[in-house]
């Protein structure tokens, strides 16, 4: 589960880069004053702080561009980018199936946002703030010839950071909290309804492929039953290499032996299939194994509407199982 100590010193941190009372409201011509309408208001700036140093952004944007990968907090934040990065994993000419129905029709689409954006897409939106994910630092010059250019210092697989750095930017930090609460409820819940059937049972996350198996100790799925609903993890489990996981072999497993298994595979035939050690595992023996696709995970586990998803049916899946 968060930990809301930790959420809370990173949230004033966040604040206090948020350099409000030192910006001057300017008009449209750049004169200081009040804003005395809707486009003048937009036209009001402030200073932010990111992973760069400082920037001045329009207090209320229009058209604002993501290639963050923070699209989901930008939408419950009530901003609708017109540009985004958070695209479908198998299909990156398609946004995530977690939002693709909540964008216009006319969002323009600017790559997966842990891969090469395309610029002229952003460009062609002609947006009036750009949000630049943690691995875009050698293209920020050229966004800020588009637009002010925020870059978020985290990467996709610090959610929390990174909601928490969004939020901060637009002064939501209220609607933030909001979700935490409800967040942090639903993990609480779930934990107590699986451990009352699962008692201490051990829980293992295993993404497995036609070539390799790998083990998973955080982030995604393994970070939401191993931190969010605190369920049991597994003696041996590995430490985690930057993707929260190991690659190691079928035949490692025989000396792993969970009491229940979230199984991530995409295709139809993998390298555990017909194999005795898997098939000699506890987990495997007692009809444990709940299968969901890799794909689920990257698409719904390391945002906030997905997360929100996600942790019922993970709950729902091993509660029915």
């Amino acid at each position: 589960m968060f930990i809301l100590k930790k959420r809370m010193f990173t949230l004033l941190a966040v604040m206090m880069s948020l350099l409000i009372g030192c910006s001057a409201e300017k008009g449209i011509e750049g004169s200081v004053g009040v804003a005395k309408n809707s486009t003048e208001d937009h036209a009001k700036i402030k200073v932010v702080k990111d992973k760069l140093g400082e920037v001045e952004i329009p207090t209320n944007p229009l058209r604002i561009a993501d290639v963050s990968g923070s699209t989901e907090e930008l939408l419950f934040f009530g901003f609708k980018p017109v540009v985004s990065s958070n695209t479908d994993i198998e299909n990156p000419n398609a946004f995530s199936p977690v939002i693709i129905n909540q964008l216009e029709p006319d969002t323009v689409n600017a790559g997966w946002y842990a891969s090469e954006i395309n610029i002229e897409a952003v460009a062609s939106a002609n947006p009036d703030l750009i949000i630049a994910g943690a691995r875009h630092e050698k293209l920020v010059d050229q966004l800020k010839k588009i637009a002010p250019t925020v870059m978020v210092p985290y990467d996709f697989n610090a959610f929390q950071d990174r909601f928490e750095f969004i939020a901060g930017i637009f002064d939501k930090e209220t609607e933030m909290d909001a979700w935490f609460t409800d967040y942090e409820k639903t993990a609480k819940d779930w934990s107590e309804k699986i451990r009352t059937i699962t008692k201490d049972g051990t829980f293992a996350i295993i993404e497995a492929t036609p070539k390799e198996i790998r083990i998973y100790a955080a982030t995604g799925v393994a970070d939401m039953i191993f931190n969010d609903m605190l369920l049991p993890k597994t003696e041996g489990t590995p430490e985690p290499d930057a993707w929260g996981g190991k690659v190691t072999s079928v035949e490692e497993l025989a000396s792993f032996d969970p009491d229940h298994i979230i199984l991530m595979v995409d295709s139809t035939q993998t390298i555990v299939d017909d194999n005795n050690v898997w098939a000699s595992m506890k987990a495997v023996k007692n009809n444990h194994v709940y299968r969901m696709t890799s794909a689920k995970n990257y698409n719904y586990a390391f945002t906030a509407m997905g997360k929100r998803e996600l942790i019922d049916e993970l709950g729902e899946m091993i509660v029915k199982e």
